[in-house]
Parts: structure tokens; C-alpha cells; sequence
């Protein structure tokens, strides 16, 4: 769903994106909601894993990056269902492409997550992953299906992707 909502977004000229996941609430205001010339991890300090980052290569949550390097990695792949491992692939896309993300430091980038109902892990998600970077050029922006309908509401827009 996010390729859907970055498509659309480029297309309307912005150049910068923020990839959010609408479980996490920041906590400190000084986590700049903006792009820089580097891709950054905004979201690296979260309550759940007790602020500490898990592992080095974790690239998701909430992420700014610009639009032309979004579109420069083909965006994220679409054959990740559930829970996990997109945020990796992610990640391989940037560092294939010679893009290298960046964090602030742990207390400016701490955020809440909401509690809800984990989504079960999709027992895919290794499987896709391994394909790696031979699935990169083919899989992502460039294979998203034409039949999205948006409806622009006064404080948001909707987007219905099949």
C-alpha cells in the first residue's frame, strides 16, 4: 500500500515522502518530519524494543526519503503480505542502489507504539526476501496494477487499491 500512496504523491510533485506506519506515535518533537539528501530512519527507538534498534539493517516504522531516490529503487516490493521482512528488503534496495540511510540519535527518534492485534508473520516473508536484488527492478513501482480509484476528502485522500 505504500508504493499506492508514494505513486500518487509523486505524481502530485512532492518531492519528499513519509513512509509511516500508522501504529507509532512519535514522542520527541525534535524527529524533523522532513527530507534530507540521505534516506532516514525515523522511527530507530521504539517503546517495544525498549528504544533500543534490534538490528542494524532495520529500516522501517517511519522513514523520510525523497522522491527520486524512492522512484530510483523501484520503491518497496508488492509481494510481501502480513507481517515482516519488506522493511528489510527495503533496505537491500538502498544499499544495492549506493543509497546509505541514517538515523538521529536514539532520544530524538523514540516513538510509542499503539497497542493492537499483532498481524500474523507471513511464512513467505523469507522466501521473498531471499529472491533479493534479481526481483528489484521488476518488483515494486514499476509492477503496481492501474486499478487504484482516489477520492479526495477535505483533510485526506483515500485510496482504493486492488
Amino acid at each position: 500500500m505504500l508504493n499506492y500512496g508514494a505513486k500518487i504523491a509523486i505524481e502530485m510533485g512532492y518531492p519528499c515522502l513519509i513512509l509511516h506506519d500508522v501504529d507509532l506515535i512519535p514522542i520527541n518533537t525534535g524527529n524533523i518530519y522532513g527530507c534530507s539528501k540521505t534516506p532516514r530512519h525515523m522511527s530507530s527507538s521504539l517503546d517495544t524494543f525498549r528504544y533500543n534498534l534490534p538490528y542494524l539493517t532495520l529500516f522501517g516504522g517511519a522513514v523520510a526519503i525523497l522522491s527520486s531516490q524512492f522512484k530510483q529503487v523501484n520503491g518497496m516490493s508488492n509481494k510481501f503480505y502480513g507481517w515482516g521482512a519488506e522493511d528489510d528488503d527495503f533496505y537491500r534496495r538502498l544499499i544495492t542502489n549506493g543509497i546509505t540511510p541514517y538515523r538521529f540519535s536514539p532520544e530524538i527518534s523514540r516513538y510509542t507504539m499503539l497497542p493492537h492485534v499483532k498481524e500474523i508473520a507471513s511464512s513467505e516473508r523469507f522466501t521473498v526476501l531471499a529472491q533479493g536484488s534479481e526481483q528489484h527492478k521488476v518488483d515494486g513501482l514499476s509492477s503496481l496494477s492501474d486499478e487504484s480509484v482516489i477520492k479526495q476528502e477535505d483533510l485526506y485522500t483515500h485510496i482504493f487499491a486492488s
